[in-house]
């Protein structure tokens, strides 16, 4: 029997509906790009050795060493309210300097516009097949 290890950071109710619409495991990575330098990335991966799996109701996040080092005290949302509709990390206390779309992370934003900027990048589940 396996214990459940809730992440330290709060899981909103849309995000876990989310989840569980997607079979229920999302990988939530950081790597460099975006705007602001480095930027979240959520796929449907279950994960490698190095990686934190996490609990919460009907779903599981997988989470790399990097997203877990950022995450703690943030709130992971799901909104199909904006355009295109995403997973975002929302009020990290952890990254002050961020992108207005809430994706990219670590200087400060450089203004509206910017050719980097992935605020309307789709979920990669979401892009259309090659």
């Amino acid at each position: 029997m396996s214990e459940t290890v809730f992440p330290p950071f709060r899981v909103t109710p849309a995000a876990i509906l989310q989840l569980e619409a997607l079979g229920g495991t999302v990988r939530i990575d950081v790597e460099p790009g975006g705007c602001c330098g480095d930027t979240y990335v959520f796929t449907l991966e279950t994960g490698g050795p190095r990686d934190v799996v996490y609990g919460c109701p009907g779903a599981e996040l997988v989470v790399s060493d990097s997203a877990a080092a950022l995450l703690p005290s943030a709130t992971l949302d799901y909104s199909a309210r904006i355009k295109p509709p995403r997973f975002r990390v929302i009020g990290n206390p952890n990254t002050p300097n961020r992108c207005p779309c809430n994706r990219s992370f670590g200087t400060q934003w450089p203004g509206k516009r910017q050719e980097d900027c992935r605020s309307r990048c789709v979920m990669p589940w979401d892009a259309p097949e090659p």
